[in-house]
């Protein structure tokens, strides 16, 4: 039986797909002059199309602009629950760095453990920071208390994030597979910070 991580992703693809013949149809009428020629015989078809334009505004929104992904895991909890619908916005960081505390949306590559699939974790430390875990308390920069709790079985030494990465774990940390296993994140992999949850309706709302 498939489960309901597949299923959502099953219809976001096929979604994209729909549109995408959609827009392909409505672009071969639009620049094929004998079929436009007819339709604007037949059916007063105009010159600008609104459907087309509608078509490829959500195109270009659900690709470069806001794209929904789900929640694949407990390890967002309780900020985020497994299958919750969040929407990421995909322009962010052309325009600025990453920060601090920001929850993230990245694609961990096949070569990590855990790799080949999207992951939401929150951001720990950028570049230059140091970390540490500390009987149950992440310490950034010496600073104590930063984020959230953290089983004291999960300590971890004094590390330094390189330049262009990021250090990222999900909040709740003794259930989560994120930086201290499969090392830190590549800015390059980020997809953009979460904006909202979408999903389900009762608990819509932004994210923190």
């Amino acid at each position: 039986m498939l489960s309901r991580a597949v299923l959502l992703a099953g219809v976001r693809q096929a979604g994209q797909i729909v549109l995408l013949v959609a827009l392909a149809v409505r672009l071969v009428v639009f620049f094929h002059e004998g079929l436009r020629g007819r339709l604007e015989r037949r059916l007063n078809y105009r010159r600008f199309d609104p459907a087309l334009a509608v078509g490829l505004l959500a195109l270009v929104v659900s690709g470069w602009v806001v794209t929904l992904f789900y929640v694949p895991s407990r390890s967002m909890q309780p900020t985020l629950e497994v299958f919750d619908g969040i929407a990421v916005n995909r322009l962010a960081y052309h325009f600025r760095k990453p920060q601090i505390n920001e929850v993230v949306v990245f694609a961990l590559p096949q070569d990590r453990p855990g790799g080949g699939r999207d992951l939401v974790k929150r951001v720990v430390g950028c570049g230059g920071d140091v970390l540490r875990l500390q009987r149950g308390v992440l310490y950034r920069n010496d600073v104590a208390g930063f984020g959230g709790p953290a089983d004291p079985r999960l300590d971890f030494p004094n590390h330094k994030v390189a330049p262009g990465f990021l250090f990222v774990m999900g909040d709740n940390r003794s259930n989560s597979v994120d930086s201290r296993v499969f090392g830190e994140v590549s800015e390059k992999w980020l997809y953009g910070p979460v904006l909202c949850r979408y999903w389900p309706p009762s608990r819509w709302g932004w994210v923190r």
